[in-house]
């Protein structure tokens, strides 16, 4: 493998850079979206009884031991949510500008890193080609031993540069798929939670005309 870097030429150490940094990016991005996943459905059931039983502060206690963004959106407009729809609204959508930009980061670098290493590879087989080209004039002979380091340099490069842009590609439209669901369901359980609080809110006040 070694053997096959060096044949590479120079333009194998700006692939060895991408390749370090999609990796990271690939791993980091991994622990984060491990850390966002909650199970909504339990947590809006806990919700729910925390608020039927009157205790805002335990719904927003639990938000703050939950991990995810979707406990965090949750847990702002819990905070709002004697204020009315429109500020827990407002609420999301401040917390929103925090924690959607914490799932997308780094994505559009793996993007970057996935295009700058083809082109990286495809500059190794410009200039293995013209090394080969070079060593023939040189040599002033068509022998295929003469171009077959420059040919060889060529087919390297290009073949780490496609190694390397594939897994980013792939890995980069999976995070980006994981971004769109986290964020369809954040909107699903801020919505939810309004709702509960309207309907919570009508039952007191039918109750309170009852008993008047």
């Amino acid at each position: 493998m070694f053997q096959y870097f060096l044949r590479g030429g120079i333009m194998m150490y700006p692939l060895l850079v991408c390749s370090v940094l999609i990796v990271a990016v690939i791993v980091n991005r991994i622990m984060v979206f491990y850390r966002a996943e909650t199970d909504e459905k339990r947590l809006m059931v806990r919700i729910k009884e925390f608020l039927e039983k009157g205790m805002p502060e335990g719904a927003i206690a639990l938000c703050d031991k939950t991990s995810g963004p979707v406990a965090a959106m949750l847990r702002a407009g819990l905070v709002e949510h004697e204020k009315g729809k429109n500020a827990m609204e407002e609420a999301f959508e401040t917390a929103a500008l925090y924690e959607i930009p914490r799932l997308e980061k780094f994505l559009p670098m793996l993007s970057m890193m996935a295009s700058v290493s083809t082109l990286i590879g495809f500059s190794g087989t410009v200039l293995g080609m013209i090394s080969a080209f070079n060593s023939i004039a040189k040599a002033n002979v068509s022998s295929p031993a003469v171009v077959a380091i420059g040919v060889g340099q060529a087919l390297i490069t290009t073949a780490a540069g496609l190694l390397i842009a594939i897994p980013a590609i792939v890995s980069y439209h999976y995070f980006i798929g994981r971004v769109d669901k986290h964020v369809l369901e954040i909107e699903k359980r801020c919505k939810e939670l309004i709702n509960m609080i309207i309907l919570m809110g009508e039952r007191k006040k039918k109750n309170g005309a009852r008993e008047k």
